[in-house]
Order: C-alpha cells, then sequence, then structure tokens
C-alpha cells in the first residue's frame, strides 16, 4: 500500500503515558492524529529532552506513523512489541501502542 499523504489540519488527541524503563522511570506526551475516523500519526516526546530517550521516542513515533499510513494496525504493531511474562510492554514502544489502543477503546466506549 502506498503511504497516504495527510492534510495539514486533522483532529488529535493528547495523553501521557508512563513507562518504568529500564533505569529510570520515563513518561511521554504522546499526540494521536488521525484521518478519516483512523489513528494515522503518532507524535512522541519525552520529559528528559535532548537525551537519547528524547531521540528514541521521536524515531518510534516516525516509524509507527509510517507504518500506520501504510496501513498497519495499531494491533498489530503492538503485537509485534517485546513482552513481559505478564504481557506488559519492555519498551517505549509497546507502551505507547498499548495506551494508544487503550485510549481508543474508550473513546468508543463512551460513544457507544
Amino acid at each position: 500500500m502506498t503511504r497516504q499523504r495527510l492534510p495539514s489540519r486533522r483532529p488529535s488527541l493528547g495523553i501521557q503515558v508512563d513507562h518504568p524503563g529500564h533505569f529510570s522511570a520515563v513518561s511521554y506526551a504522546v499526540s494521536i492524529g488521525f484521518h478519516q475516523g483512523f489513528v494515522r500519526e503518532v507524535f512522541i516526546s519525552c520529559n528528559k529532552l535532548t537525551t537519547a530517550m528524547h531521540t528514541s521516542g521521536l524515531e518510534v513515533a516516525t516509524l509507527i506513523s509510517i507504518a500506520l499510513q501504510h496501513g498497519a494496525s495499531l494491533e498489530e504493531l503492538a503485537g509485534a512489541m517485546p513482552r513481559e511474562e505478564d504481557g506488559t510492554a519492555q519498551g517505549a514502544a509497546g507502551a505507547v501502542l498499548d495506551a494508544v489502543i487503550q485510549e481508543i477503546s474508550q473513546m468508543k466506549e463512551a460513544v457507544a
């Protein structure tokens, strides 16, 4: 599938994702961008600006967004992330994807 160019203005939703991390807890500000009723992009900003974690968040968001714009689903991406034995995400990408899925699910329940 060809990547879909998104309009310059589109609905978005902001959430906060806290992840325990391997060395210290990290808080991510996540912006979820919608197009035609579907999540099509994610922006991730870390509370530790100018660090490798912040840069990794930006890179992960870009990769998630490109995958979504090529037709991958949030669930498909989340399912590919490494998990702890209890099912929680090991890394930031999995934690963000899980939080986005949960937020979207809650939004759908509120509308129903």
